[in-house]
């Protein structure tokens, strides 16, 4: 097993060189950062890496006490323990992204009592719960991840029985609740975000292209949810299978049912070459996109979208652009390569986490502590959990432009408390 601890400012760089170690299988390269004694600020001596694996061996093992693991230099500090479930044998270059960006968190926002403890999670629901029993005995006062819906379910089951918060990395929210929370981009949020403002400008009417699959059939659910909830209506559905080709043919037929049925706006969820081969389609079918607005999902943020000119001029919702640059240029200082979209994932899940237990040190990891009103500032911006574990995010409407995407209407940057 591997676990970081919290370091001074001063040693920050050196640690993040140090600590590119991903673990593997259910025991992880063992890997510590030296922290920092108490607010003297003074330090102890840092152990080196192995050269030939960058894995920085600790000077002394670390010991169980009453209240859980606890590295000797840490003896007598009052700890806050992060369990981190990710699937590092299963899926290693996932998890290595989502590691490295908790990592970084640890370094920005922890302090001495700070002490991230990474467990592979495994690919099944028994082989992350038998991980999350390790993560409880290890003395866990919060558990972040795995990854998938299943590994997630596993893991929450344990963790209940000890009253310890979930929070997954999934984007399923039908396993959020009672305890678990899921830290994701969900499309839902997507779709609220893009409703909610075309709403507010006059679009009333609303036509859906999608994928015949998991995805488009969520965002058919909630697009019909937000514009039921506003007043909208939703007139014609489109799914296709998710080739250019089929997609194209689907657009065309969408243009024609148009006709009888005339919306005005058009949402397309999608990405890559199929987003890409949906627009022209919809141009040759008589879509008239002076009249008709393109809308689309967080899919639409890669960048594909802006290299078709017949989507010129559509919304779509993201996080504040802004703030995850900001995030991409420190992950990239760190670790010399771009983080992957969901890396934000980790390093949100070890700030929120620490965040928390500075806020109450007597009942860290409260369920009121999580849902707190004002909830927290991440790397896709401001997001609070409801109570019901589901995430409400602070998101961006974007124009697709020539230049790029600009903001037609900013992320807040605090959220509403009513």
């Amino acid at each position: 097993m591997s676990f970081i601890a919290s370091t001074s400012r001063g040693q920050r760089a050196q640690r993040l060189s140090a600590l590119k170690t991903l673990a593997r299988g259910s025991a992880l390269a063992l890997g510590l950062a030296a922290a920092a004694c108490g607010s003297s600020g003074t330090t102890r001596p840092s152990p080196s890496p192995d050269p030939s694996t960058g894995v920085v061996s600790p000077a002394a093992p670390p010991i169980m006490t009453r209240d859980g693991m606890t590295p000797p230099f840490m003896a007598g500090r009052t700890i806050t323990r992060i369990g981190l479930l990710l699937p590092f044998a299963s899926r290693p270059a996932e998890a290595g992204a989502l590691y490295q960006a908790a990592e970084l968190a640890v370094f920005t926002y922890g302090d001495p009592g700070t002490l991230l403890i990474p467990r592979d999670s495994g690919a099944t629901a028994a082989s992350a719960a038998e991980a999350a029993r390790l993560l409880l005995r290890d003395g866990a006062d919060v558990i972040l991840g795995p990854v998938e819906r299943e590994t997630v379910a596993g893991a929450a089951q344990v963790a209940r029985e000890r009253n310890v918060p979930v929070v997954g990395f999934s984007s399923d929210r039908t396993i959020a609740g009672n305890g678990v929370y899921i830290l994701s981009l969900p499309l839902e949020e997507d779709v609220r975000r893009i409703i909610d403002f075309s709403v507010s400008k006059g679009l009333r009417s609303y036509a859906l292209l999608a994928p015949e699959n998991d995805y488009g059939r969520r965002v058919e659910a909630a697009l019909r949810a937000e514009a039921a909830a506003r007043g909208a209506t939703v007139g014609v559905t489109q799914f296709y299978t998710r080739t250019d080709r089929d997609a194209a043919t689907a657009a065309r037929a969408l243009a024609t049912q148009l006709r009888r049925t005339p919306v005005q706006a058009i949402l397309i969820a999608e990405s890559g070459s199929v987003l890409r081969a949906t627009g022209p389609a919809l141009l040759i079918g008589g879509v008239n996109m002076g009249q008709v607005k393109l809308l689309g999902t967080g899919a639409w943020a890669g960048g594909d979208a802006q290299r078709e000119p017949t989507l010129a001029g559509g919304w779509f919702a993201s996080p504040d652009p802004a703030v995850r640059a900001d995030f991409e240029q420190r992950y990239r200082t760190a670790f010399n390569r771009a983080p992957s979209r969901i890396a934000s994932l980790g390093y949100d899940g070890v700030m929120l986490a620490i965040d928390a237990a500075k806020s109450n040190r007597q009942d860290t990891l409260s369920r009121a502590v999580l849902e707190r009103a004002e909830g927290f500032s991440g790397a896709d911006g401001v997001f609070r959990f409801r109570q019901d574990g589901s995430i409400e995010r602070g998101l961006a409407i974007l124009e697709l432009r020539q230049q790029g995407p600009a903001a037609v209407d900013p992320a807040p940057r605090t959220l509403r408390v009513n």
